[in-house]
């Protein structure tokens, strides 16, 4: 057991609303369930933080992993996830997803999206090639604007500016509806009730956790946060998937450009400070590993104590200029505008804090132990990505986890929700805005790529002593700032309690996997003491 969960202030509501589902987050899940539950005739409102143009899903390079080609099999798209997965993924789930990946490009392209022609590509930990692209490199772009688009025709209402504070529950713990805020940052948040049969989370991850992160400003873990003060069992959260090939420059914090995984899968390599690539010997795929090998390699031989680096450099010379520029349009245009050209010369690279494995807890129905709380995409941990993504999936499995859960939805809003909403809900002090940066020195530090016992312990020490931010008003600074300090001692709690290395989470005191650990670690919150439990069922 361990503590300090904080909680936030909330002003009294100044206004209110209802709607038959509230989803939360515009990226490719929140959008693919607003759009089908709105087809289904539900009131939907969608809670989009920055806008409809913010979140992971438009930076997305990478693309839609799904068995296209009649040389590639969905049985083979299964045992590469499980692979990359480490032991921990749910193969039932699993072999759902991949069946369903290939509808799911298909859907894509029903609603208008335009992908690129020719063989699928190839990226890291696949055996085929797989990997749906558009524009080359922009794939989350096109994903993004097909569903805004098809959203922009559905009977959705759209709040911009709006953020989730916390989940509304009855004295049962059912979820009712939500508190939400609205307004930009500087400013006090506009406090409202939104009541509702279900609540969808769809919040992406936490990478601003991290010093450096492939994610957006605004991906701070809020849905993660709720549902953890809303008692929601989470799960696997220990693994942050590292990319390897992260653009790097000096001092910089917060949001970086990624490279993507895919001009791996055309030939470029990882190098050092003498050309040697980094991979070779390392894995029977080279550079095209599985990505927490990769990161792990990279982090290695930059900290030899014999030749230390700051960074690595990504070699795509051989590709030609041609092709560089048809297509990884994207790419090149990243390393040009932060002052190198990838066409002939190498590029600066270093790990970087990229997705989440884990989260809440949920079936790909997005169900999750709190009646009326559902999660989808990132946000939720269904048992798909166990202790290491595999490249493209994720996508593929936002869009796959909306339909599922607009569908599962049909049934389930016909449940009663027992009882009012309950006006006790912990309130508190949230924590100050001026600890971000010390917080997330302690994750990048301690709780990176390589982790052991003393720096857990040392992050977990200092979080706990993170000043509040007493009689502040709520804005999203300090919504930020909790929510950040939440997951960071989920995360922290969880990597300290597993005892071995496995997928994304590498310990120098236990360098090796542990047939004992080959299960996944629960943690709930239960009035701000996290709680470490055995699994158990969803729902149960």
């Amino acid at each position: 057991m361990t503590g300090g969960v904080r909680f936030l202030p909330a002003p009294a509501p100044t206004w209110s609303a209802a709607a038959d589902v509230v989803v939360i987050g515009a990226g490719a899940a929140g959008l693919s369930a607003a759009v089908e539950l709105a087809r289904r005739g539900r009131r939907v409102t969608l809670l989009a933080k920055a806008g409809l143009t913010s979140g992971s899903t438009p930076h997305a390079q990478g693309g839609l992993a799904a068995v296209m080609d009649a040389g590639d099999s969905v049985a083979s798209h299964g045992e590469d996830t499980l692979v990359a997965a480490a032991g921990l993924a749910d193969e039932d789930a699993v072999a759902a997803l991949v069946a369903a990946a290939p509808a799911a490009v298909r859907y894509l392209a029903s609603l208008g999206a335009t992908f690129d022609a020719g063989p699928p590509g190839l990226e890291g930990g696949h055996s085929h090639h797989r990997i749906v692209h558009a524009g080359g490199d922009a794939i989350g772009a096109e994903v993004h604007r097909t569903l805004t688009s098809a959203l922009a025709s559905a009977d959705v209402e759209v709040l911009e500016d709006a953020v989730a504070i916390d989940a509304l529950r009855s004295r049962t713990g059912a979820v009712l509806g939500v508190l939400v805020g609205r307004g930009r940052r500087e400013r006090a948040l506009e406090v409202g009730v939104i009541e509702a049969r279900a609540v969808v989370i769809a919040t992406g991850g936490f990478g601003q956790a991290y010093t450096t992160s492939t994610n957006p400003a605004e991906v701070t873990g809020d849905g993660l946060a709720l549902a953890a003060r809303a008692g929601a069992r989470l799960a696997n959260v220990e693994f942050v998937q590292f990319h390897p090939t992260v653009l790097y420059r000096r001092g910089h914090r917060g949001q970086s450009p990624l490279i993507t995984e895919a001009i791996r899968g055309a030939g470029a390599t990882i190098v050092d400070e003498h050309g040697a690539s980094v991979m070779r010997g390392r894995h029977e795929r080279g550079d095209l590993a599985p990505r927490d090998v990769v990161s792990f390699a990279m982090f290695e031989r930059m900290h030899d104590p014999a030749a230390p680096l700051e960074h690595l450099w990504l070699d795509a010379r051989a590709i030609g200029a041609r092709r560089l520029e048809r297509d990884f349009p994207t790419t090149v245009s990243l390393c040009r505008g932060a002052g190198f050209d990838p066409t002939d010369e190498l590029v600066p690279i270093a790990p970087g804090a990229h997705y989440a494995c884990g989260g809440i807890r949920a079936t790909l129905d997005g169900v999750t132990s709190v009646p009326g709380l559902y999660a989808i995409g990132e946000a939720a941990a269904t048992g798909v990505h166990g202790a290491n993504r595999l490249a493209s999936n994720s996508l593929t499995e936002a869009v796959i986890t909306g339909r599922r859960l607009a569908a599962h939805l049909e049934q389930d809003l016909a449940a009663a929700r027992p009882g009012g909403i309950d006006d006790t809900v912990p309130r508190g002090d949230g924590v100050d805005p001026s600890a971000r940066a010390a917080m997330a020195t302690q994750l990048s530090t301690n709780v990176g790529v390589l982790r052991d016992g003393p720096g857990l312990d040392e992050a977990l020490e200092s979080l706990r002593g993170v000043p509040g931010s007493a009689g502040a008003a709520l804005d999203l600074d300090l919504l930020e700032a909790t929510n950040l300090h939440t997951v960071s001692l989920l995360v922290t709690t969880a990597a300290s309690r597993r005892e071995e290395s496995r997928g994304s989470h590498r310990r120098r005191d236990f360098p090796e996997p542990a047939d004992r650990w080959r299960s996944p670690i629960e943690l709930r919150v239960k009035d701000g003491e996290v709680l470490v439990e055995a699994p158990a069922s969803v729902g149960a």
